[in-house]
């Protein structure tokens, strides 16, 4: 089993190593790193009391926008762009059901 190890092409500025690190695990390391960043937003906003559907619209609109920049880079892929923008599209269904039922 080969790692990959990088050049010193690599490892010229900021944008080439994440742009290493992104080829080196097959385009993962960004996704993940959204998952983690949406859980960690999700957890923080529900620990200062929010509602669950605002922490969850919260935590999904902070990674979409993430995203968005990290698609225009080219770090990351549009579907996972799209993903996240359902994400916010739920939470908004979310909120709407809940203020449904307060009626």
């Amino acid at each position: 089993m080969a790692f990959a190890t990088p050049t010193a092409n690599d490892t010229q500025d900021l944008l080439s190593i994440f742009g290493f690190v992104n080829t080196a695990s097959d385009g993962l390391f960004f996704p993940i790193m959204l998952l983690t960043i949406w859980l960690i937003g999700f957890i923080g906003a529900i620990a200062q009391e929010r509602q669950a559907s605002r922490a969850f619209i919260f935590s999904s609109f902070i990674s979409t926008v993430l995203g968005i920049l990290l698609a225009l880079l080219g770090f990351l892929s549009v579907t996972y762009v799209y993903f996240l923008i359902l994400l916010i599209a739920f939470g908004i269904f979310w909120i709407r059901l809940e203020k449904g039922r307060n009626f």
